[in-house]
């Protein structure tokens, strides 16, 4: 029997509307046509991301160590349990670079980001400590990895994180002018036999990753294998950030005009995050929470986490980004142990697995968004992102303004699975929470306008514990032609659920459903689960 839909409203959500509202001081659109003005892709949409067996992705980071960085390596290494690393290479960038005892800056290269006076006749700049993460690893990271393999599998050792962190490209912005161990390790990865795709992310300058490029094009480009090695490239890397110095356009670009770029479109957080971060995570990012469940009584590796005037001095850093001695980062005040920056860590939170169907296409979302891909030469690249007929789902509808912008629906989440992790670092697996687990068997539906849809997961939890459960539509998630907009308000609260599509609903049109299933423990951690109805 064919049902009417019931939309269910959630305290405290703005109800979609057809007329035009003001919010916060400004006018906002009807959500229909706001969703109107979403870009259509034509470009055939047949790549995949290839996962292994694990179903991880496999990354190379490069960092040039900025204290930003140094915070996502603390953080983040609580959930390299998520990925395969391949590698961890140091690398040069305008803000770092140790120098080599005989150039200046403008003598190896004068195309240079650094605005800085004086910035050509530098013969370093702001020298990051080469040995940080090695102690990093075999000294607070060691002291946590005792509970963190306790907690979850699939930790790096302390012994494996040492033995593929390089030096690559440091000695000024934009050198590239040599081999390096951090440049060949890269390029041994992109020519290896593995068919995964490869994800490096670039949290500093481009030009260690650049070097490595430059490598095989020199070695290859003018040889029979030439072809099959560029194809070769362009099929499996798939790049993360290349900005901090120009070795992308003045080098690659031209070289790899097929080399595919992957981009999240919600972030993470940046510098003064903890003044105008995201309204309902905000809480997270300041001294009271970050005291709690972050920097204090979690250990020696979340001890070292770089909070505003904690005390922390940074080797080798001027006294002006001595961010840890002064309430002043950037010009703005702070209270103590407020959130400083983690601004790369959006490379990387979209790689975590956690129930979300990004991978499978980049439309379904992830902890960092829904990702993009597109060719050097600024094309589609042909990975599964958009939604039916092609549209791009772009970001997500605020609540809070019912306007679409750069709003990220899981970043609380996050948060607080960070708090729970941050316990893994010093409890044995009975004294700490863990996450949900949530299966399907079937995710993908296809009905008549006006037919009911149902669906179940099928929800434990390792740890007993009971668990909150409520599947919801998201407007950007659809593709709706019709003009009942209350079903984009619609949510079931259980694991089971069941969705009627319009009557007015056009074929081609499709819904996506997503799952959240969080444990009602004291450090919760949440899991999701995505269902696309696609209309016959």
């Amino acid at each position: 029997m064919k049902k009417k839909i019931i939309a269910l409203f959630l305290t405290g959500v703005m109800l979609v509307g057809t007329s035009v509202q003001a919010q916060a001081g400004r006018i906002v659109k009807p959500i229909d046509e706001q969703l109107a003005e979403r870009k259509v892709i034509t470009t055939p949409q047949e790549r995949k991301i290839r996962l292994g067996e694990d179903e991880k992705p496999r990354v190379i980071i490069t960092s040039d160590l900025e204290v930003d960085d140094m915070n996502s390596f603390i953080h983040q290494s609580l959930f390299f349990n998520e990925i395969d690393l391949a590698g961890i290479v140091v690398s040069g960038s305008f803000c770092h670079f140790t120098g080599d005892g005989e150039h200046t800056q403008g003598e190896v290269m004068d195309h240079i980001q650094n605005r800085e006076e004086g910035a050509l006749d530098m013969t370093e700049f702001r020298a990051q400590p080469l040995d940080w993460l090695s102690n990093l690893w075999n000294n607070e990271y060691a002291e946590a990895y005792e509970y963190l393999s306790q907690n979850a599998e699939g930790y790096p050792t302390p012994e494996y994180l040492t033995s593929i962190t390089k030096i690559g490209n440091v000695q000024f912005e934009g050198d590239v002018r040599e081999d390096t161990e951090g440049s060949d390790l890269i390029k041994e990865a992109i020519l290896d036999d593995d068919e995964r795709s490869l994800y490096i992310l670039s949290w500093g300058g481009f030009n260690t990753v650049a070097r490595a490029l430059l490598s095989i094009y020199d070695e290859y480009s003018e040889t029979d294998q030439w072809d099959e090695i560029y194809q070769k490239v362009c099929d499996k890397v798939l790049i993360s950030g290349n900005g901090q110095d120009f070795t992308f356009t003045d080098y690659i670009a031209d070289k790899y005009p097929d080399l595919v770029m992957a981009s999240g479109n919600c972030g993470y957080a940046g510098y003064s995050t903890a003044i105008n971060g995201q309204a309902d995570a905000l809480y997270t990012f300041q001294a009271d929470w970050l005291k709690e469940n972050i920097k204090f009584d979690h250990g020696s590796l979340m001890g070292v986490y770089k909070l505003v005037n904690d005390g922390q001095h940074l080797e080798n850093e001027e006294d002006k980004y001595q961010f840890g001695e002064t309430n002043i980062v950037y010009e703005k005040e702070y209270n103590d142990y407020d959130f400083i920056a983690e601004g790369d860590s959006s490379g990387i939170i979209g790689l975590y697995s956690c129930g979300l169907r990004g991978f499978e296409n980049g439309a379904f979302g992830s902890y960092g968004g829904r990702y993009s891909y597109y060719t050097a030469s600024g094309e589609d690249a042909g990975y599964l992102s958009t939604l039916s007929g092609g549209v791009v789902p772009g970001q997500y509808v605020n609540p809070e303004t019912n306007n679409i912008e750069k709003y990220n629906p899981y970043l609380l989440d996050f948060q607080l699975e960070w708090a729970a992790r941050a316990d893994w670092c010093v409890n044995t697996y009975e004294n700490c929470n863990h996450a949900p687990v949530v299966e399907m068997d079937e995710k993908d539906f296809t009905a008549a306008p006006g037919e009911t849809v149902s669906f179940a997961a099928a929800v434990s939890d390792p740890d007993g514990d009971d668990c909150t459960a409520t599947w919801s539509t998201e407007p950007t998630g659809c593709v709706y032609s019709g003009k009942d907009e209350t079903i984009y308000n619609w949510t079931a609260d259980s694991a089971e659920g069941s969705f009627t599509i319009p009557e007015d609903a056009a074929s081609g049109d499709c819904f996506c459903l997503t799952l959240r299933v969080q444990d009602n423990a004291d450090a919760v951690m949440t899991r999701y689960a995505q269902v696309m109805v696609t209309v016959a």
